[in-house]
């Protein structure tokens, strides 16, 4: 009965090497469409989420629920999926394990997820220096003794709302492209100076901006 046992851990060690190698040498003409979505992202998160340095097969299908599917081809190709975009790479002499690639790839969960670094960086830059300036005119605002009291806590509302979306895009930002690139566009964003802001009066259209951006971030929240 020993023997039986250890002749059959052996016959299953061997196919699971072949099983290895043949994923390993398909990996550059498997044909990875079409692709569970949802699966899919669930897998993304599971990594994002992981706190080792590496992942098993095993581990990612436990973590995202289907361990019981057992080990299936569609599986295995969300896998090669990850390991094309860089997210996760073999680590050759250990079948189906993986090292992380934290580097190389972005929170799942952030609303800049698919958007690549470059295009991120200019996007974010640019939505943060009109959020900027909007914050800069509504301190101004603040300050202006001749506003009704009433009409300055509106204002002030109006300001922390527009606050904490400025503050939680920048920690979206980090997420996405790391703290140091973040903290760089921030720098560039808060680095700049217009004459006679103090001096401007907040319009309705800016308002309407706050607004607008305030039922953006909620969506996006909630999507999250």
């Amino acid at each position: 009965m020993a023997e039986k046992g250890l002749s059959d851990s052996g016959r299953r060690t061997a196919e699971l090497r072949y099983e290895w190698q043949s994923f390993l040498g398909l990996l550059p003409v498997l044909d990875l469409q079409p692709m569970d979505p949802v699966l899919y992202q669930r897998c993304l998160t599971a990594v994002w989420r992981s706190r080792k340095s590496a992942i098993s097969r095993t581990d990612l299908q436990q973590a995202v629920g289907v361990a019981f599917q057992g080990e299936t081809v569609a599986f295995d190709l969300l896998l090669a999926q990850l390991v094309r975009e860089e997210i996760l790479e073999p680590i050759i002499s250990n079948a189906f394990h993986f090292q992380i690639q934290r580097r190389n790839w972005t929170h799942p969960e952030s609303a800049y997820a698919a958007d690549d670094r470059r295009s991120l960086s200019a996007i974010v830059r640019e939505e943060q220096a009109a959020r900027f300036r909007m914050l800069r005119l509504l301190d101004a605002r603040i300050l202006n003794r001749r506003l009704p009291e009433k009409r300055v806590q509106q204002v002030r509302k109006e300001r922390d709302e527009l606050g904490q979306i400025y503050e939680a895009t920048w920690l979206e930002l980090e997420n996405a492209i790391g703290s140091q690139s973040a903290e760089a566009i921030r720098k560039s964003v808060e680095d700049t100076r217009e004459p006679g802001v103090g001096q401007l009066e907040l319009p309705l259209e800016s308002r309407r901006e706050i607004s607008t951006w305030k039922e953006k971030h909620d969506a996006t929240s909630k999507r999250g």
